[in-house]
Parts: structure tokens; C-alpha cells; sequence
């Protein structure tokens, strides 16, 4: 895979786990719920395993499953 992609991959999953962090710590459920369905998504389509595994991280780090 090319790294442009990677980085564009990798970058919006920090971009995504911060929204989560900070939804978490402001008790915004909704935007909690839309960041978790971003990493889902991310995870699914991503051909990155370590980031797959990263996402999958973050989401059992907020205990939602």
C-alpha cells in the first residue's frame, strides 16, 4: 500500500479517537456514538491490520461494544 494512504488512514484515525476522547470527557453521548461508528468503520475497511487492531483498541478502552 502506499504510504500517503497510510498516513491519510492513520491520520484520521487520530482525528477520530480525539473526537471520541473529548465527546467522553464532555459526557456528549451522541457525538461519542457517531466517533465509535467512525473507528468501526475505519477498522472494517482498512487493509492496516496494526491500525484495525488500534481501533479496535480504542473502542474497548470507552467499554462500547
Amino acid at each position: 500500500m502506499q504510504p500517503e494512504i497510510l498516513s491519510n488512514e492513520l491520520r484520521a484515525f487520530l482525528s477520530v479517537q480525539e473526537e471520541l476522547r473529548n465527546a467522553m470527557r464532555h459526557s456528549d453521548r451522541r457525538t461519542a456514538w457517531l466517533a465509535i461508528e467512525e473507528l468501526r468503520g475505519i477498522q472494517m475497511h482498512s487493509t492496516w491490520p496494526r491500525l484495525r487492531d488500534r481501533c479496535a483498541a480504542t473502542i474497548a478502552e470507552y467499554g462500547i461494544h
